[in-house]
């Protein structure tokens, strides 16, 4: 399934059932955001993040009710992704030397043992956890992660950003529970205006 249709298929679900989410979508990235991000990340990016931001720059994060991304994300606009990527980087810069980091040579999906500069933010959560977009060299170049700086995940999430938002799209629309690897497959609710990501009651 193409990035653009699985966006079109959130989009829609979200606009039927969660339509206060739905405005909090930003419009797409411009030539000069995707311009400057790939000039900051000095790295291919993949191709189905610049079509996803093609489409659409993140979301108003801060202002939505729950999680567009399950089990507790919000999509980051590209200037927030480079932000977050500097606070991390920064502060991976004050607890070693300057430098190369050990990590950096390593495959795609190879997992870390630091914040590395060819991770890209691309969702963050309430309790300030990340998701990230690997852009090291390999097979799996672009797949996704999860960070949590007290916490180092054995494999990444999905293979790529077109799966995300695949996985996302299947849960809102067709009902099939998204895969979030490391806690129980979950589909969306909306209670109470809030978006959430869990069982549903048998």
């Amino acid at each position: 399934m193409s990035v653009a249709t699985s966006w079109s298929r959130i989009v829609s679900w979200l606009e039927a059932n969660d339509p206060a989410t739905a405005t909090r979508i930003n419009p797409p990235a411009t030539t000069v955001d995707l311009r400057y991000l790939q000039a900051a990340m000095n790295r291919p990016l993949p191709t189905e993040l610049v079509e996803y931001l093609e489409i659409a720059n993140g979301t108003e994060h801060r202002y939505i009710r729950g999680a567009l991304v399950p089990p507790f994300y919000n999509l980051l606009p590209v200037m927030e992704m480079l932000s977050s990527r500097k606070m991390l980087r920064d502060i991976q810069r004050g607890i070693g030397e300057a430098g190369p980091l050990l990590g950096d040579s390593d495959p795609a999906g190879h997992p870390p043992h630091e914040w590395l500069d060819c991770f890209l933010p691309i969702a963050l959560a309430y309790d300030g956890g990340l998701l990230y977009v690997d852009l090291r060299d390999g097979d799996q170049f672009g797949c996704v992660w999860e960070w949590h700086e007290w916490n180092v995940e054995s494999a990444p999430y999905w293979r790529g950003v077109g799966e995300m938002l695949a996985e996302i799209a299947g849960a809102f629309v067709d009902g099939r529970p998204a895969p979030t690897r490391y806690h129980s497959p979950d589909l969306p609710q909306v209670t109470d205006g809030y978006l959430h990501w869990g069982e549903l009651p048998v």
